[in-house]
């Protein structure tokens, strides 16, 4: 599926440019020779993060686990039970939100406990109610399991969301998450974000650069969230390798794609040099996602 950027960046109409090609100026603020540095000091609020995190890092994740293993189970439909052993994951979380005095970390955990609340509110006591025998129509909007489904849906939703603000703030966290588990993740989830990450070159190679922009940027989110999902340190190292290659792909040529207009503005020397830069980045982000693969394949084939 990479090999379409490839040829899309040939295509006159999208082609893949990045700011570098034609020079830009640094980002990076200018330092007068004459001032004098001031010492790295760690705030309060920094220090207040630091330990937030480190309590959520070593707790969180082994506090979710029960819900892993409930979302995993497709057998009892005791819901009422789940509701219950939903509720005590619940209540673990709140108590290590508890001891959070970060505001921003607090606000991520805030949501994620809220979102999980919602979900053993309404989905466990939904799923009781529902007839034995019930089938679902997808056709009919009134369905009960349409309804729970689409329920289920936004709250696991907002349940990501917020995993994604506690990683942007802490990192990966620690937890019992086994190589396979990972693996099925990297298998899934993973994979499905690539998928949609590349399916944004056919959209360039029509000329439609805004659609190729959003659909990278849909491809990018469904990575991040993907990876948040794992926990096991080698896995999310080869993931987060890649990652980061997706990531800055998508920010020097993604970005910075043009329109057929904005193409043909350009003269042909740099047309060529665009179109060589493109080739380069290609080269780079495709060599790095692929030794990704590899070793991420060979430690889950172990």
């Amino acid at each position: 599926m990479r090999s379409v950027w490839e040829r899309a960046g040939m295509v006159a109409l999208a082609i893949a440019l990045t700011a570098s090609a034609v020079g830009c100026a640094s980002l990076s603020p200018s330092v007068d020779d004459d001032a004098e540095a001031a010492p790295a000091q760690t705030s309060s609020a920094e220090q207040l993060l630091e330990g937030g995190c480190k309590t959520v890092n070593s707790e969180w994740g082994f506090a979710l686990e029960p819900w892993a293993a409930l979302e995993a189970d497709t057998q009892s439909q005791d819901f009422a039970q789940k509701q219950t052993e939903h509720q005590a994951v619940i209540s673990a979380l709140q108590d290590i939100a508890d001891r959070v005095e970060a505001p921003e970390l607090r606000t991520a955990l805030d949501a994620s406990i809220s979102a999980h609340q919602q979900y053993a509110d309404t989905i466990w006591p939904g799923l009781n109610e529902v007839p034995e025998g019930y089938a679902v129509d997808l056709e009919d909007p009134t369905n009960l399991l349409v309804i729970l489904g689409e329920q289920r849906t936004a709250f696991e939703q907002q349940m990501s969301d917020a995993d994604v603000q506690r990683y942007d703030l802490c990192g990966p966290m620690q937890s019992g998450q086994t190589a396979a588990q990972a693996c099925e993740i990297a298998n899934g989830d993973w994979v499905d974000g690539g998928e949609v990450f590349s399916d944004a070159a056919n959209l360039a190679a029509d000329g439609d650069v805004a659609a190729a922009q959003r659909q990278a940027a849909d491809g990018l989110a469904q990575l991040k969230a993907a990876l948040v999902q794992v926990t096991d340190p080698e896995a999310h190292t080869e993931m987060a390798r890649m990652y980061d290659a997706y990531e800055t792909y998508s920010e020097d040529v993604v970005a910075t794609l043009l329109t057929e207009e904005q193409a043909l503005e350009l003269s042909p020397e740099k047309l060529d040099a665009y179109i060589a830069q493109a080739d380069a980045d290609f080269t780079v982000w495709d060599e790095a996602l692929t030794a990704g693969e590899e070793r991420l394949s060979a430690y889950c084939s172990r």
